[in-house]
């Protein structure tokens, strides 16, 4: 049997970073949720339209506002995961230290472009806020409530981008069953 030392304290970067995981996890379920509404929306107007001749007007606004949400909610927990598209057509045939300056400048140019999309999305959501911007009927509803998820998904997943380049870490495969 081998004694365990002390535990280091957490430091601040490991604090913001579990709370950023934990975000990330409610953003997850709440993708799950969008999911599961946009089935039982679709059920519902294929019932309504095809058995009853009474189809709905709110289902296909409500399931495509949930798959805006659903998407952007997921996007960080599926890059904390590294669980998107990849093409390794370059990472494969690199060694060494070739390998890990290559993926250092694709964590790099992805975490750039997802904080640039971030910003333009935040600046076009904050410019629908401010001139009241709606949705068309029959379901209604501000733009920016709808747009604010892109931003969101988009800084996240950012993050998560730069916290895997200067970690140098990827989620481990028990991780990957864990989660």
């Amino acid at each position: 049997m081998t004694r365990q030392g002390p535990r280091a304290a957490p430091t601040f970067a490991n604090r913001i970073g579990a709370a950023h995981d934990v975000v990330t996890g409610i953003g997850f379920g709440g993708a799950a949720l969008c999911n599961a509404l946009i089935a039982v929306s679709f059920c519902y107007e294929v019932v309504s339209r095809y058995f009853f001749n009474a189809p709905t007007e709110w289902a296909t606004p409500l399931v495509t506002y949930s798959l805006l949400a659903m998407i952007f909610l997921a996007l960080p927990e599926l890059t904390r995961r590294a669980a998107h598209i990849v093409i390794n057509l370059l990472l494969d045939r690199a060694t060494g230290t070739s390998a890990r300056v290559l993926h250092a400048g694709i964590r790099a140019a992805a975490a750039t472009a997802c904080l640039l999309a971030a910003w333009f999305s935040a600046d076009a959501t904050l410019g629908q806020f401010g001139q009241r911007v709606w949705t068309n009927p029959p379901l209604a509803v501000p733009k920016w409530v709808i747009s604010a998820f892109i931003p969101y998904g988009m800084l996240s997943a950012g993050i998560y981008f730069l916290r895997q380049l200067f970690t140098g870490r990827m989620p481990s495969a028990s991780e990957e069953v864990n989660r």
